[in-house]
C-alpha cells in the first residue's frame, strides 16, 4: 500500500514539475471533408484546420507534439527524410504564395511544424521564402487554399500520376509503403529532370537506393519528354551577370486517359543556377494536353522574355522579366546528349 501511495506521489510532483509546454496536448476536433473537399482530401483538410487553430494558443513544442499525435506516421516519414541532406539539396527555393489563388498556400506554423520535424530552417517570415520540396511535398498535404486548378494536395492524393505511369497505388503518396513521400517524389522525377546533369544524377543513384522498389525498377528509358530550355543572364549585386537555366519537362503518360479533358502530362520544373552550384527541382504536377502544347509551342521559342513560374524562386529573376532565349528538346529520359544541347544553347 505504502509503495502505491508513493508512486502516486511521485507522479503528481513530476507531472506538477514538468513545463507547460510539455503538458499532454489534446487535438481539437475537426470535421472532414468539407467546404467543397473529398474523401482523399482527408485527413489532410482536417489536420490542416486543427493545426491552424492550435497555433493561436499553442507554442511551437505543443504544435509538434499535436502534428505528431495526428498524423504520426507522415512524420516518421518526415524525420527519416531529416537524415538525408543530400535528398533535401536536390531542391530548390519556392514562394510560399499562389499568384493564381492569390493567397498564401502553407499557414507559417504549419510550415514551422514540418520544418522542424524534417530539419530545414523555417525562417519567421515564412510567408515568404521556403524549401521547395518541404513545400511541394509535404506541404501541399496541408494547404486548404483552394485554386483555380483544384487544392495542391491532389497530385499526391488523388493517385492520378501512379495511374498514368503504371506504378503501384499510393508509391507516391503519403501512406507509401516503401520510401517516403519526398524520397520517392524526387527520386522518380529527379530521374528525369537530371537526365543532363551528371552530379544530381549520381545523388539521385545514390539515394533512390531507398526509395520504393517500383520507382527503383521503373523504367525510364521508355518515357518520351520533351523539354522546354530557357536561358537567361541574371544580374547580380556586384554589377556582373550569371547565367541561369530552367528547365520545363513535358513527360506524357504511358497510360493514356480516356477523358480528353483529364490530365495527360507530368509537368516537371527545375532551376540551374550557379548561386545554389547545382540544379534543383522546384515542383511537379500533372497538367492536360493542351496546357503541354502552349507550353511547348514552338512560336515561343527564340528570343523571349524570361522569368519564373509555378511558385519558383531565384535571386534577382523572380518578379521580374528578363531578356534570354528559349529552345525545345525532345530526348529520351535516360539520353544524356541533352547535355550538349544545354550546352549549345
Amino acid at each position: 500500500m505504502r509503495r502505491k501511495v508513493l508512486r502516486t506521489l511521485i507522479g503528481l510532483i513530476t507531472l506538477i514539475a514538468l513545463p507547460a509546454s510539455a503538458a499532454p496536448v489534446q487535438a481539437p476536433p475537426f470535421s472532414c471533408p468539407q467546404n467543397g473537399e473529398r474523401a482523399e482530401d482527408c485527413p489532410w483538410a482536417g489536420v490542416t484546420r486543427a493545426m491552424v487553430a492550435a497555433s493561436e494558443h499553442q507554442d511551437a513544442q505543443q504544435l509538434s507534439s499535436l502534428f505528431e499525435s495526428l498524423v504520426p506516421g507522415l512524420v516518421a516519414q518526415m524525420k527519416a527524410d531529416a537524415k538525408r541532406p543530400d535528398l533535401k539539396n536536390l531542391w530548390g527555393r519556392s514562394i510560399n504564395f499562389d499568384e493564381g489563388a492569390k493567397g498564401q498556400i502553407l499557414h507559417p506554423a504549419i510550415l514551422q511544424t514540418i520544418g522542424q520535424a524534417i530539419e530545414i530552417p523555417v525562417h519567421e517570415n515564412a510567408g515568404h521564402l521556403v524549401h521547395a520540396g518541404m513545400e511541394h511535398t509535404y506541404g501541399y498535404l496541408f494547404s486548404n487554399l483552394k485554386t483555380p486548378f483544384g487544392f495542391k494536395r491532389a497530385r499526391w492524393v488523388q493517385g492520378e500520376i501512379e495511374r498514368g505511369f503504371n506504378l503501384p497505388a499510393g508509391v507516391l503518396g503519403p501512406n507509401t509503403n516503401e520510401g517516403t513521400l519526398l524520397l520517392n517524389i524526387t527520386s522518380f522525377i529527379g530521374k528525369i529532370a537530371f537526365r543532363s546533369e551528371a552530379i544530381e544524377r549520381e545523388v539521385i543513384h545514390r539515394t533512390s537506393r531507398d526509395a520504393a522498389r517500383a520507382i527503383r525498377n521503373f523504367r525510364f528509358e521508355q518515357l518520351e519528354p520533351s523539354r522546354l530550355l530557357e536561358r537567361v543572364e541574371v544580374p547580380n549585386e556586384n554589377g556582373k551577370t550569371r547565367t541561369v537555366k530552367i528547365y520545363t519537362d513535358l513527360v506524357p503518360f504511358l497510360r493514356k486517359p480516356g477523358n480528353p479533358k483529364a490530365n495527360s502530362h507530368l509537368l516537371i520544373y527545375t532551376v540551374v543556377d550557379p548561386f545554389s552550384h547545382n540544379a534543383q527541382l522546384i515542383t511537379a504536377f500533372p497538367v492536360q494536353a493542351d496546357f503541354a502544347r502552349r507550353v511547348l509551342d514552338p512560336k515561343g521559342v527564340g528570343e523571349a522574355r524570361i522569368s519564373t513560374r509555378y511558385n519558383g524562386y531565384v535571386d534577382g529573376l523572380t518578379g521580374k522579366s528578363l531578356p534570354g532565349v528559349r529552345r525545345l528538346i525532345q530526348r529520351k529520359a535516360t539520353d544524356r546528349s541533352a547535355l550538349l544541347d544545354d550546352e549549345a544553347l
